[in-house]
């Protein structure tokens, strides 16, 4: 990286993504700060060289507090709650997160004259499958309030670049996957898998597994979220692999990985699935970001960890 040693703020830098971005930007030489209220996020997550403070970011004043006592070069903001079932969204608190957190950090990002913000969104901005691969400039129609909420998180930083010149990094993720990953009720497949074949314990597959996704596998994730602090020019990528693959290829991965027979049993659909769903990384491509991981090699990494921390604890 040509980006000099830098102070950078990490919201949510204590949970699963985040905490891999703190790591690497403390690797590279900068100096980090993390804000997080551990809902989602984990204090055993947290790089011990990092700054803590534990808080929530939509919280104006407890913000200020901190701008005022230092002085970042860049914001990363990947405070986030994703929903675990479309029944039991909590919209308010969609708005408090993604839009409440993100205006209240642009205004400070301008007034003490930041030179960056990331975002981390979504793929859930775009909704349903279309059966295309959903490129950055794809109609957006989610179908949850996580997504509808995300949207609107990006036009506020499109907003604040074009009447207060805050240049930003919006960043779609697809399924990130990987250590540290945490389940919250029926979200990420991998993670289910990993935890449920860690334990030995059957896995359940809904509906006949056939429904498409677009897994990332977080190191290669965090490759390009690093990259983009060399980027001068506003821009939104979709963060993925571009190549989407079955339930049911994932689990052939699993059954390579562990090397025994696994017990797998098959349930009706769920309801609020979006169906298959693919997009494209060629923008992200084009900066000379690849990632490294094959579907098989990450879900491999991600088993092996799982089931050290379990033989340590």
């Amino acid at each position: 990286m040509n980006v000099k040693k830098s102070r950078v703020l990490v919201t949510g830098g204590c949970g699963f993504i985040g905490s891999h971005i703190v790591d690497r930007l403390i690797e590279l030489k900068h100096e980090v700060i993390v804000i997080d209220n551990l809902i989602t996020g984990r204090l055993k997550n947290l790089n011990q060289k990092a700054i803590f403070f534990h808080g929530d970011v939509n919280d104006p004043y407890f913000l200020k507090n901190i701008f005022s006592n230092y002085k970042f070069d860049y914001v990363y903001h990947l405070a986030s709650i994703i929903n675990t079932n479309v029944l039991e969204e909590n919209q308010v608190e969609d708005v408090d997160i993604s839009v409440l957190s993100t205006i209240n950090l642009c205004k400070l990002c301008v007034q003490e004259k930041i030179k960056k913000i990331i975002f981390a969104s979504s793929v859930a901005v775009y909704g349903r499958g279309k059966g295309n691969k959903n490129i950055e400039d794809s109609r957006l129609n989610p179908i949850y309030s996580y997504g509808i909420a995300k949207i609107t998180a990006e036009n506020y930083l499109r907003y604040f670049e074009h009447y207060y010149g805050l240049k930003y990094q919006i960043l779609r993720y697809s399924n990130i996957y990987g250590p540290r990953q945490p389940i919250f009720g029926e979200v990420g497949v991998i993670a289910i898998f990993t935890s449920l074949i860690s334990q030995k314990k059957p896995v359940t597959i809904f509906g006949d597994g056939s429904n498409h996704r677009d897994y990332l596998f977080v190191e290669d994730a965090v490759d390009f979220s690093i990259m983009v602090l060399e980027f001068n020019i506003s821009e939104t990528y979709n963060v993925a692999k571009g190549k989407s693959v079955s339930v049911n290829e994932v689990y052939e991965c699993f059954k390579k990985s562990f090397k025994r027979p696994l017990e797998v049993n098959y349930a009706p659909e769920r309801f609020g699935e979006i169906g298959n769903f693919s997009c494209s990384s060629l923008k992200a491509r084009k900066t000379g970001w690849r990632p490294n991981h094959s579907l098989l090699k990450g879900i491999n990494k991600t088993l092996n960890y799982y089931i050290e921390k379990d033989e340590r604890s």
